[in-house]
Order: structure tokens, then sequence, then C-alpha cells
């Protein structure tokens, strides 16, 4: 062996030791990894709702026997479609139908009870009427009584006299005058001029004359003395007995009072009875109708809960505590779920907006109908009701579907949580600048939709590492190769270059920057 390999050997390991020495630090080889970039720019700051629930028909009609029975016909099965007033479902009616015909027989026995009463009524109303005549009839009866006995204490005006003088004067003439035709017909007779028959008429009309001047003369001799003792006892008797007649006659208006007032409460009573028999025969008759179940909206069945010979009760439901409704019928051309959000966030939902809601692989656009009053005690949320057209009838209730919804606030700086390295004191990216890889320190704000808000440190149109970005060290060469590019329609992919000697596979990107 030559002896001049120690003396190479102490050169190698001098020039070794200069390179250690030298200012300049040697070029350290890295890994190989693939990265994605992406640009920044302004987007919408949003936030997104992603929830879950489960579709409702929209309108939901229980429907149960409005009356007790026994069901024996059954004509709608789950998923048939009925139109309001259809029959669903029977029961027997043979109880129904006696219970109506014994109401109406009922009612036919009280409204004879009812006639018999008011024919009462108007019997005790006639005597009413002719009690109350009785009374006005004894009335002028005493009137009568009382005038008569004051004429006779009170004896004879002087109206009176002069007519009882008169009378004498008048039957004095008269019997002056029948007693000269007497004497000449007497003459007449004596002397065979006058018939029989002539001087006899002559004789009666002298008799007749002869008898009324004597009650003249009597009425004059009476009218000249006053009543007799007698005369005014007759005339205060009468007057007792007509104030007798008085009392009586109230006695009878009172007993014909009390006779109306009882069959006028008869009429009421048997009235009464009356009308409530005709209720019960409507009401019959309405229980008979309830033993058809019709259905009160049109609809599909979605739920039934009966089955034939079940007994049921008045708007009785199924189960043991009778809480399902026998049939549930529901409009399922529309929808409605139920969401739960956050009472902190309810602020940001409004009726009407525009809910994004998917079932598989089918999405729908719903609109928020209602936003309930009260947050729920257990889970602290509020529910946000949110209707789907389903015209198809293609989605059914029961299926569970996700719900979100974009709310725009404002515009900011983001890049996607995979791009920001935290560890240690100050976070930071690494920015594609001149075809390496430069730590660049940021401020974060918000994570909206698993990306940071970035504050400050990076600007618009700048270059930054989405993927693979944990693999980086600064200065780390980048090259380019086609890919998708996150947040842009130009998509490069970018790896990490295992060969820094090989310059033919390094790219420059776009809108390169000067390394800061």
């Amino acid at each position: 062996m030559s002896k001049k390999w120690p003396m190479a050997f102490t050169s190698a390991l001098c020039i070794l030791a200069l390179a250690a020495c030298s200012s300049e630090p040697a070029a350290v080889q890295s890994t190989t990894s693939t990265v994605q970039i992406m640009t920044v720019k302004k987007q919408p700051l949003n936030t997104s709702y992603d929830l879950s629930g489960t579709l409702e028909a929209y309108e939901q009609t229980p429907v149960s026997f409005q009356t007790a029975g026994t069901v024996t016909q059954i004509n709608k099965e789950i998923g048939d479609n009925v139109s309001k007033g259809e029959v669903i479902a029977r029961l027997d009616t043979a109880d129904l139908q006696l219970a109506l015909q014994n109401a109406q027989e009922d009612v036919s026995a009280a409204s004879a009870s009812l006639a018999s009463a008011r024919a009462s009524l108007s019997d005790a109303k006639a005597g009413q009427q002719s009690a109350r005549a009785g009374v006005a009839s004894a009335q002028a009866k005493l009137e009568s009584a009382r005038i008569g006995e004051q004429d006779i204490q009170s004896g004879a005006r002087s109206q009176e006299l002069a007519q009882a003088q008169n009378a004498v004067a008048q039957a004095q003439t008269a019997y002056n005058q029948a007693k000269t035709e007497a004497d000449r017909s007497q003459t007449l007779l004596d002397n065979g001029l006058m018939t029989q028959q002539d001087y006899e008429k002559a004789q009666t009309a002298l008799s007749d004359a002869q008898a009324t001047l004597n009650d003249a003369q009597q009425k004059l001799s009476l009218t000249r003395e006053g009543a007799s003792a007698a005369d005014r006892a007759k005339a205060a008797s009468a007057v007792k007995e007509a104030q007798v007649g008085i009392q009586s006659a109230q006695a009878s208006v009172e007993q014909a009072n009390a006779g109306v007032s009882k069959a006028n409460a008869g009429v009421q009573q048997s009235q009464a009875a009356y009308d409530q028999k005709v209720v019960a025969v409507e009401t019959a008759r309405l229980n008979l109708s309830r033993a058809s179940m019709k259905a009160p909206a049109s609809g599909t069945i979605l739920q039934k809960n009966l089955s034939i010979g079940q007994s049921v009760s008045a708007g009785g439901g199924a189960g043991s505590n009778g809480s399902s409704p026998l049939f549930l019928i529901g409009n399922i051309n529309k929808l409605k779920v139920q969401l739960p959000i956050a009472d902190s966030d309810i602020s940001k939902w409004k009726i009407g907006q525009q809910v994004s809601v998917q079932l598989y692989d089918e999405v729908r656009t719903g609109k928020v109908s209602k936003l309930s009053p009260q947050t729920n005690e257990k889970t602290g949320s509020i529910n946000v009701e949110v209707v789907i057209d389903n015209p198809q009838r293609s989605w059914k209730p029961g299926q569970v579907v996700q719900a979100s919804r974009q709310v725009s606030t404002a515009e900011g700086m983001l890049v996607p949580v995979t791009a920001v390295i935290s560890s240690g004191n100050q976070p930071h990216v690494f920015k594609a600048v001149n075809g390496k890889a430069v730590q660049t320190n940021v401020k974060l704000g918000k994570v909206y939709n698993n990306q940071y808000e970035i504050i400050s440190g990076l600007k618009i149109g700048d270059k930054v590492v989405t993927t693979g970005a944990d693999r980086l060290f600064n200065g780390d060469q980048l090259t380019v190769e086609q890919g998708i590019e996150q947040g842009s329609d130009v998509a490069p992919t970018i790896e990490t270059n295992a060969q820094p000697d090989n310059p033919a596979t390094t790219v420059n990107t776009e809108d390169a920057e000067a390394t800061q």
C-alpha cells in the first residue's frame, strides 16, 4: 500500500473541518410531501347550522268516535287517502236506534201532557174572567143599592113632588072626562041610542080612570109623607147584600187567580218536560249519526288503531291510557320538521327564511314557518318549525332529515384550520413565495365552518399552504403540480422537493411575492 494515503486522509479531514467552520450553512436535504394551496380573498363570514329532525305531516287531525259502541265496519287503512266527510268506520246502531225510538215515544207522551196542561190553563183563565165579571156586576149592584138607600133617606125632591101633583091632575082630568062619557052613555042606552057593548066600554074606561086617579093620589101622598121605616130597612139590607156579593166575587177572583197560577206552573213544568224529551230525541239522533265516523279533513291515513268488534267510548283513543287516536289523518302534500336551535342563536332565525333540507341524496328548500315561544326545559333549545313542499308525497312522516342554513354576517379572510400551525406561542401559516414555504405569523379570529378568520398577518392575494403545512419548515422548496386549489377555480397542488439540485421540477407560483 502506498505511503501517501495518510497524507490524503489528513487533507480530507482538514477540508471537512474548514467546511464546518465556514459561514455558509450546509444545505439540509428535506423530505418530499404533497401539499395544497389557496389564494387568500374576501369571503362571507358565515355561520352554518347543521341540524336534524323528524318529518311530520304539515297538518295532523286525530279522529275518534263521538259516541260509544262496538265497531262493525272499517273502510280505510294506513296510507289510504280520504276526503272531508267520507265515512271511515261505523258502529253497531241497534242500541242507538232503540234509544231514538224510546225518546220519540217519550216526546209523544210529553206532548199530550203539555196539551192537557194548556187546556187546564185555558179553563182557569176563563174562570178568572168570569170571576172578574162577577166582581164588576157586584160592584154595580152595590152602587145601585147605595143610590136607592140615599134616595129613601133623603126624601122626595121638589121635582118629584111636582111630578106627582101633575100626575094627580092629569088623572083627575081623565076621570072627569070618563065620568061624563059614562053618564051620557047611560042616557043613550036608556033611549035606545047606544048598544050595550058601547055602554060597557064607557063604564070600563070610567073604572080605569078612577084607578089611575087613585094611584096618582096615593103616590102624591107617599111623596109628601116620605119613605117608611120598612122601606129604609129594605134599602139598607139591599146595600149590605150587595157588599157581601162583592166580597164573594173578589174571593172567587182570588181563587181563579190561584187556579191560573197553578195551571200556568203546570204548563211550564209540562213544557220543560217536553223540551227535555225533544232534546233527548235530538241527542239520540245525533248519537245515531255519530255512529258513522267521518273524516273531519282531507288527507292521508297516517295511523289506525281500530279493529272490528272493538268497543270504544265517546271521544276515546287507543292504548291503555287512551292517548293514541283511533285514526290520524295528515296532510302530507306539505311536511314540517322541528329543528332545535340554541337559545343564544334564536335571534338569527326569522319566519320566512329558507333552509336546506336533505333526505338521503335529495335536497329540498324549506321555509321557516314558526318559532316556538318558549325554551325546552330539558335541552335549553328553542324549536324552529320548517315547512317543506312534498307534492309527490315521496317523503314520508317519520323520516329523519338533515337541515342546514348559512347565515351571512360580514366578509373577511378565511383559511382552513389545517393551514394554521398553532403549536408554540404564536400561530403561523406557510405562504408560497417564489416557490418556497415562508413561515408567517398570523392573528386569528373566530372559526367559521372549520375555517379560521385571519385578523392580521395575511393580505388578499397571498398564496397559503392548506394541506401538509404541518410537515413544512421555513424555506422549504415547493413544487407545483396540477390539482384542486381550495377556494379557487384553478387549483395548483404543491409538493416539497426532496431533490433541490434538480431545477427542472421547480415551478414558481403566480403572484409571487418577496420572501418575508
